[in-house]
């Protein structure tokens, strides 16, 4: 016996994070959420975020929760492919029973084909394209961050609705419904002491917005498509976006193909028909991938007992 008494898998994402616990055999027994872990805030924040929400999930599973020599975790987190925020991230490890942690897009497509080849593109807070090969071999494409990259993200379509309602107030643009719910949005935001004149207003947001903030004013675009034009060309836009992410991800159109994160149900409907016709469920979502992670660390921990538990090399 290992030891290990739980399997978790941590989903870290710019919007928020997402624990589920399993059983050593991968039962699922509960799940918890808590607030964003992405490690452009921080090592440190990370860790705390997860923590906490580990602890939430073992609560509302009514379990007690063993030390942590007792969890085996797979980690998928956003940042992690940026090499000083993951060195930080790792060197504040706790002392897991077994730990692997990799970007979260790695986890997405884990979760989606079960381990197996396949192609997905998760549009969430930020956005990447991943493909595994029946070679083995792994492509990816943006997860570039925000704002120079994530096209067709949350954040990406957040910041066209800002612009859009910019032009709204100047009116260089018509002020239809997306201006209006971008407005209401930034007020609803802000301090009521700030929240008055117009202008005022949304330079205030903007002067304290991060990817996260923008990712949430992409909620009136998808609210407001089917009644206003702007917020339809932006959909559009990031629907070509993914569009170009899945073909150069897949050129050969040979890969099952999944279209996750928050933002997929939303965006399939604006791609192509021949693009909409090759999609296919994904078997499980990025917490889903982490579990796998946690049972292969787990595994290669029961290999190798010497090694250092603190994380499984991958």
């Amino acid at each position: 016996m290992d030891g290990i008494a739980y399997l978790i898998g941590v989903d870290g994402g710019g919007s928020k994070t997402l624990v589920r616990l399993a059983t050593p055999e991968g039962r699922v027994l509960q799940e918890a959420s808590g607030t964003a872990s992405a490690l452009r805030n921080g090592a440190a924040k990370a860790w705390q975020v997860i923590g906490q929400t580990i602890d939430r999930v073992f609560v509302q599973a009514a379990q007690a929760r063993p030390d942590n020599a007792a969890l085996a975790v797979g980690i998928g987190i956003a940042g992690e492919n940026v090499a000083q925020w993951s060195a930080d991230f790792r060197a504040m490890a706790p002392a897991f029973g077994a730990l692997e942690i990799v970007n979260d897009g790695v986890a997405t497509l884990l979760g989606a084909h079960g381990g197996a080849p396949g192609a997905i593109v998760a549009v969430g807070t930020g956005t990447i394209g991943l493909a595994l090969d029946t070679d083995g071999s792994r492509r990816i494409v943006d997860g570039w961050g925000f704002p120079s990259g994530d096209d067709g993200s949350g954040a990406w379509m957040g910041l066209r609705a800002l612009h859009h309602a910019q032009l709204a107030l100047d009116g260089r643009a018509a002020r239809g419904p997306l201006a209006e719910a971008v407005l209401a949005l930034c007020r609803a935001e802000l301090p009521a002491a700030t929240a008055n004149e117009e202008r005022a207003t949304l330079l205030d947001w903007l002067a304290q917005a991060d990817q996260a903030a923008f990712a949430r004013a992409a909620r009136p675009v998808v609210m407001h498509a089917a009644q206003d034009a702007a917020a339809r060309d932006i959909l559009q836009a990031a629907a070509a976006e993914i569009g170009l992410m899945i073909a150069t991800l897949d050129p050969a159109q040979r890969l099952p193909l999944a279209l996750c994160g928050g933002l997929a149900a939303a965006l399939q409907p604006y791609l192509d028909q021949r693009l909409q016709a090759r999609i296919v469920p994904a078997q499980a979502d990025a917490a889903g991938g982490a579990l796998l992670l946690a049972q292969r660390a787990r595994q290669q921990q029961q290999k190798n007992p010497a090694e250092n538990p603190k994380e499984t090399p991958a």
